[in-house]
């Protein structure tokens, strides 16, 4: 009797043991589910995401396009010099690189001296999410937004860290520039940005002597990335180059010139078409009355 009774709480303990892990389980699964909404909602939420006004103006005026690579392509493609700038979102080294050059680099853009050219690149510093970085700004890109939104980047990276570029923080800075986030969303979605970021890193680690970001080169001959060298550089490029210098406000000039010309020009051949061909039909019509 005494060994049924022993076997009968054994079963009991096993039943309770198996009861307790079972509700163990079942508030663990919950709360990791509650963890996980709420961390779902936070990265839902529009995170801080400044485009200060001057990095809106500093590029105004400035034609933006790209190469055939489709690497972000600052001022006029045909300027004499051309200054390539291998680089990452996530290297607090490039962000060095950028917040001593840029101002210079743009004024020697605007001069026409210099068609400034981004090679964007990923992982080579340790800010987390550079890869989405650099497709955000393709992205951005593709609405003639690339230039701003990057220089939105590597004020985020000085600011913010390894929470630069949550997704949330890309996005809302997307809608503080105001493009259109469908557009946007559908670039980030498909493959377009890869693609250029695959070209990108192809090229850079072709380049002799590539040691990281970030590497510039002046007419291709790599120079020291310190904006020092990089002017000694252009400035000696400029004096061997035959190619003349048309100031960004010149060219855009000479362009509306060109069309006014244009447009005039047909205007006039065109009246001289008209005034020659109606007195014709008018003769020829009175010619035949006449002769009815």
């Amino acid at each position: 009797m005494s060994r049924s009774r022993t076997v009968e709480r054994r079963k009991q303990r096993e039943v309770e043991q198996r009861r307790q892990r079972q509700v163990t389980i079942a508030v663990v699964v919950a709360v990791v589910a509650v963890i996980g909404f709420v961390l779902f909602l936070l990265a839902r939420q529009p995170a801080a995401a400044e485009i200060s006004a001057e990095n809106i103006e500093r590029y105004a005026g400035i034609p933006q396009s790209t190469t055939t690579e489709g690497y972000p392509l600052l001022g006029n493609p045909d300027a004499p010099v051309q200054v390539k700038e291998y680089s990452s979102f996530d290297c607090p080294a490039c962000r060095n690189f950028y917040e001593q050059s840029i101002s210079v680099l743009i004024d020697r853009v605007r001069a026409g001296e210099v068609a400034f050219v981004y090679v964007p690149l990923h992982g080579t510093g340790g800010i987390q999410n550079g890869q989405s970085a650099a497709r955000a700004a393709l992205c951005a890109g593709e609405q003639d937004a690339f230039w701003t939104y990057h220089s939105a980047l590597f004020t985020w990276q000085g600011e913010y860290g390894n929470q630069a570029f949550a997704g949330n923080r890309l996005t809302t800075g997307v809608d503080n520039l105001g493009l259109n986030r469908g557009e946007w969303d559908s670039c980030f979605g498909s493959d377009r940005p890869d693609r250029v970021l695959t070209t990108a890193q192809a090229e850079a680690v072709s380049l002799p002597g590539y040691g990281g970001t970030p590497t510039i080169t002046v007419n291709g001959t790599q120079v020291t990335a310190e904006i020092g060298a990089v002017n000694t550089a252009i400035d000696q490029a400029l004096a061997s180059s035959p190619l003349p210098i048309v100031p960004i406000g010149e060219a855009t000039s000479e362009a509306t010139e060109e069309a006014t010309a244009e447009v005039t020009a047909e205007a006039i051949e065109e009246t001289a078409i008209e005034a020659t061909e109606e007195p014709t039909v008018e003769a020829t019509t009175e010619a035949t009355a006449e002769s009815s």
